[in-house]
């Protein structure tokens, strides 16, 4: 037999469009977020781990089931997750940009950070008139 052979899927590459209807279910729903202004967001722990080495390490090794995002606006917490579903940076603008951008480097999130940049530098282009 060969190692492939067992594999029950293939190793998952992120971003992806996991779907944000599944934000819904509560059966999908393992994990909650603890948010600033005392909102408790639910997500699914698998999702965000696919995302983030960090969650996954948190998840995996020390068994968590919430997580501390009290540093960061509920409103922001959820562009977050929509984004983490979707694999698109959703709903940032210059109110939440500063949290969203926080949040990728807490959590590892590499491609998020990177559209965060990108967001970034079209705000400042639009600002200066230059193109990068």
């Amino acid at each position: 037999f060969e190692d492939t052979a067992f594999r029950m899927a293939p190793e998952v590459v992120v971003p992806a469009n996991f779907g944000k209807h599944h934000l819904k279910s509560r059966s999908h729903s393992n994990l909650e977020l603890l948010c600033a202004e005392g909102e408790i967001k639910r997500a699914n722990s698998m999702i965000l781990s696919l995302n983030s080495s960090v969650i996954d390490d948190l998840i995996t090794r020390l068994d968590i089931t919430s997580l501390d995002m009290q540093d960061f606006s509920a409103p922001a917490v959820n562009c977050f997750v929509e984004s983490m579903y979707s694999g698109e940076l959703e709903g940032c603008d210059k109110s939440n940009f500063r949290d969203l951008n926080k949040m990728g480097h807490v959590f590892n999130v590499t491609w998020f950070t990177d559209r965060c940049l990108e967001y970034f530098t079209e705000q400042v282009d639009t600002m200066t008139g230059r193109c990068y």
